[in-house]
């Protein structure tokens, strides 16, 4: 399965080490370490996971567990951006020396303090936040630590920073839609013969095939993907060199900077660098549509995995269990996965109702996107790629379903119309009474006799229709019916494979346009931290 880089957006071990210095880099991890070590008290080795117990013994699949680990994380928005942080007050101080607002002495000066602050920070997380880690820095290495934050203000710092974090939230994101796709297009190909029920309102609708319900969740898939890739050119636009609002007298080359933090474009409004959000509104907007198709798609194969259903069967690895009753086994991916998808549309609401309660301008009251409601969706949309993909079919009961559920009485309908000259309306009432008096006898939709639709044709038109035992036969079969619906969209073989493989085109495009991205910001970064390298020298 393909797996997308996804920069900065599982903690601060990870998101520093990207981009600190190589000994640095180590250090840190082997400190990081240490302090885990003996704050415990305990061997690293992890302890036996006491949830594997009863009907689900055996290991849970490493994308259920993020699930778990998400809600016990103590990840915050501080802490998530601060690499960030560093990386841009690098790529500033560069600038402001290649425009000669600073000496190339002094950016050699601040850039080696910003090195030892990054580590205080690290050992320190309260000065992570601005002011105390400027503040630190001046202790350091004097007042010339004060002519980094020449030409800017907190505001334009802060939202670049937070486009920053959520540019690369956005790539992973994007990278687990793909993967989610992915899984669905495959398992799809599985089951192109798979026959069952369609369902609308809870109740037995028409034939379909299992295929032809997943590309359905795909082709929905791709619309939430479209939305993503569209807001990355919107998140992508650099708002540093906005000042508190209305810009600065200082010669800031506001596209040199914006470059070397890997942005294609610019903010270009003052103001509105300032106090634009709605970038991370549509990115709440675009995060809560996908998780409601996501908790759509989860309830649906929980309630096909009851009991009384009994149509699939989650793999042990997506199951929990009751610590109580030993024949349970709980669809926990699926309901974690739902809850996931509440915390998103919260988020949603939070941010714009901060913004209805404000001016058009910079204000602390807007709230952004939290690093963990990123995470539980990112959480959820890995485990639902592995559930789908691990996913026990019960083939026949769909099938049985299908052929006994009247499932296929519209196809009925449709034969009155065609053979027996009738308007749609008549037909069917015809066929409803058939269903009430199969119904009553206690017959299934497939042991339907053409005398029972003659016996109420007769009473309702006044004479019988012209129906054979082989055409009554050939529209009961579900099998048959599915075979009939050629047309695009529809779930015959052929339509259904059309759609995969449509599906399967527009997921290479997106994978193709992931790498790319993530191989510029690569760059972007590599070529900005051998520019520092040079200045440190």
């Amino acid at each position: 399965m393909m797996k997308s880089k996804i920069y900065y957006s599982f903690g601060l071990a990870i998101s520093v080490s990207l981009f600190l210095p190589l000994n640095l880099k180590a250090q840190f991890i082997k400190e990081k370490s240490n302090k885990v070590e003996s704050s415990n008290n305990i061997s690293s080795k992890p302890l036996p996971d006491a949830s594997r117990i009863g009907r689900t013994s055996g290991s849970k699949a490493p994308e259920f567990q993020e699930l778990y680990d998400y809600e016990v994380s103590s990840k915050n928005l501080v802490g998530a951006t601060f690499p960030y942080q560093t990386l841009l007050h690098k790529a500033y101080l560069i600038m402001l020396a290649e425009q000669k607002i600073i000496s190339h002495q002094e950016a050699k000066i601040i850039l080696n303090g910003l090195l030892k602050t990054d580590k205080l920070a690290i050992e320190n997380p309260s000065l992570q936040v601005y002011l105390p880690y400027e503040a630190q820095l001046i202790k350091e290495i004097g007042s010339v630590g004060g002519k980094m934050h020449i030409g800017r203000s907190r505001n334009d710092l802060d939202n670049t920073i937070n486009r920053m974090f959520l540019r690369d939230q956005l790539l992973g994101v994007i990278g687990a839609v793909i993967q989610l796709r992915t899984a669905i297009q495959a398992k799809a190909i599985d089951h192109l013969q798979t026959v069952m029920v369609i369902y609308t309102h809870r109740k037995e609708a028409q034939p379909g095939t299992l295929a032809h319900y997943l590309t359905a969740i795909d082709e929905s898939l791709a619309k939430s993907l479209d939305r993503y890739l569209q807001l990355y050119e919107r998140m992508d636009q650099s708002p540093l060199g906005s000042g508190a609002s209305g810009g600065t007298s200082w010669n800031l080359d506001r596209y040199r900077v914006a470059g070397l933090l890997g942005f294609d474009q610019l903010v270009v409004n003052t103001i509105e660098g300032a106090a634009g959000w709605d970038h991370i509104a549509e990115f709440a907007s675009g995060n809560a549509i996908f998780m409601s198709d996501l908790s759509r798609l989860a309830s649906e194969l929980q309630l096909w995995s009851t009991d009384e259903y009994n149509s699939v069967e989650l793999d042990n690895s997506y199951a929990g269990i009751s610590s109580m009753m030993p024949q349970k086994k709980n669809p926990d991916a699926l309901e974690r996965t739902r809850k996931a998808a509440a915390i998103t549309t919260g988020q949603l609401m939070s941010i714009l109702t901060s913004l209805n309660g404000i001016e058009y301008q910079h204000s602390g009251v807007r709230i952004m996107i939290e690093p963990k409601a990123i995470d539980a969706l990112l959480a959820a949309a890995h485990t639902m790629t592995g559930l789908v993909s691990t996913l026990h079919v019960n083939k026949e009961t769909m099938l049985r379903y299908a052929t006994e559920n009247f499932s296929t009485m519209t196809d009925l309908a449709d034969l009155l119309v065609r053979n027996a000259n009738l308007d749609f309306r008549d037909a069917h009432e015809i066929i409803a009474s058939v269903v009430n008096r199969a119904i009553a006898e206690k017959k299934t939709a497939n042991q339907i006799t053409i005398a029972m639709i003659q016996d109420i044709a007769k009473k309702r038109l006044g004479h019988q229709l012209s129906i054979s035992k082989k055409q009554l036969q050939t529209v009961l079969d579900p099998v048959q019916s599915v075979a009939h619906k050629t047309g695009p969209g529809m779930p015959a073989i052929a339509s259904v494979m059309q759609m995969i493989t449509n599906g399967q085109k527009d997921v290479t495009a997106k994978t193709s346009w992931l790498e790319k991205q993530n191989t510029h910001l690569d760059l972007k970064n590599h070529e900005l931290m051998e520019l520092v390298k040079a200045y440190c020298l």
